[in-house]
């Protein structure tokens, strides 16, 4: 963590969780992150690694 903000732009501290969580939201399912994160139940991973809105189209 000290050499990325040390040689970026970054700012925040973070921890491995953090690095968990954002690659699990940037996956383009949810199933893609489930695989990811190696969790056998969705939920865990809906639940707790899912941070990013899901985007819905309208029903008109």
């Amino acid at each position: 963590m000290n050499r990325v903000i040390n040689e970026t732009e970054v700012e925040e501290h973070f921890n491995k969780h953090d690095l968990r969580a954002k690659c699990a939201g940037d996956a383009e399912t949810p199933e893609h992150a489930q695989a990811l994160m190696t969790h056998a139940d969705a939920k865990m991973t809906k639940r707790v690694y899912r941070r990013k809105c899901e985007v819905v189209q309208p029903l008109r």
